[in-house]
């Protein structure tokens, strides 16, 4: 079909050669002109490159010289991407039929390829995403308060979000909400209730996977103290229940990461903003065995805990 905006596709894998075939495929098969395959490496050990050379010898292959994380490679393939659109797909999922054809039609539709106000990034709806509205410019409060649920797929302006200087977040997990914060507070992010992406949850290591949060404690505990750190001050004045969250989950990863100092150090000033039992109970189980901890932290995600 002949259309009307040029995208680039990109990609960006780890040690799952098993996956990323589908996800590629997945983006062949939109019978889309125009279109552009990236596929960003972050140096993988399995045998990623010998697969993409093998199969699909046509798409462009980068390998990064050492593991940096998904949002260096993410930023890598926006950089060296040829077309104005990067649609940044996760190697574990896949573009639903003609998903390129709604986004184009989408962007022809609110007059985003004649506008003078130019936006960063545009974003639609993966399978487990949604808005209220069917279209909304989404603003810092709408993710504030809590209308933004689940996940997007993010169309990146490519020369606007360079010229700009976003780049995503240098951190290997969970991130990627900083960056959408920072767009949506300065520019604001056009936002479509269109799926366009099944999510799949047959990789190997989920993050959202109690195990692996449990592993990468640490990990996520710096993610929420980065969070509080860039946003803590607008969440205190405007959303302060969602400040005490990011307090309570620097806390509970810190107490999993087995730093227990670090942990009562966010536990404190939770009871001193707020003392309530969530909070006293994390401060007992703060001199309880790592175990007790661990298999209490599984036994309320299991039950539907966040």
């Amino acid at each position: 079909m002949q259309s009307q905006v040029s995208f680039s596709v990109v990609i960006s894998t780890y040690n799952r050669a098993h996956l990323v075939s589908r996800a590629i495929k997945s983006v062949l098969s939109q019978g889309y002109s125009n279109l552009e395959i990236i596929v960003v490496d972050d140096a993988s050990s399995d045998d990623t490159a010998e697969i993409i050379r093998e199969n699909f010898p046509k798409i462009r292959y980068i390998r990064q010289e050492s593991n940096q994380g998904p949002g260096p490679a993410r930023d890598r393939g926006i950089r060296e991407a040829s077309n104005q659109w990067v649609v940044i797909l996760d190697d574990d999922d896949e573009l639903l039929p003609k998903a390129l054809l709604k986004v184009e039609e989408s962007m022809c539709l609110q007059g985003l390829l004649t506008t003078s106000r130019i936006f960063p990034v545009i974003q639609f709806a993966h399978s487990n995403g949604s808005i209220p509205d069917q279209f909304k410019i989404l603003t810092i409060e709408d993710y504030f308060r809590g209308d933004v649920l689940g996940d997007f797929v993010p169309v990146i302006n490519r020369m606007h979000y360079i010229s700009c200087g976003f780049t995503y977040p240098r951190v290997r997990i969970g991130g990627e909400h900083m960056l959408w914060w920072k767009i949506a507070k300065q520019y604001g992010i056009p936002t479509w209730n269109i799926v366009i992406t099944k999510v799949h949850e047959d990789a190997p290591i989920r993050l959202t996977s109690p195990q692996n949060q449990i592993s990468r404690a640490a990990e996520y505990a710096r993610l929420q103290e980065t969070t509080l750190e860039e946003f803590g001050v607008e969440l205190l004045s405007k959303y302060p229940k969602l400040y005490y969250v990011k307090l309570l989950g620097a806390a509970t990863y810190y107490l999993l990461a087995r730093e227990k100092t670090k942990a009562r150090k966010y536990l404190k000033k939770a009871w001193q903003f707020r003392p309530t039992t969530n909070a006293g109970l994390l401060w007992l189980l703060s001199y309880m065995p790592e175990l007790i901890v661990h298999k209490l932290f599984v036994l309320y995600r299991r039950k539907g805990g966040v």
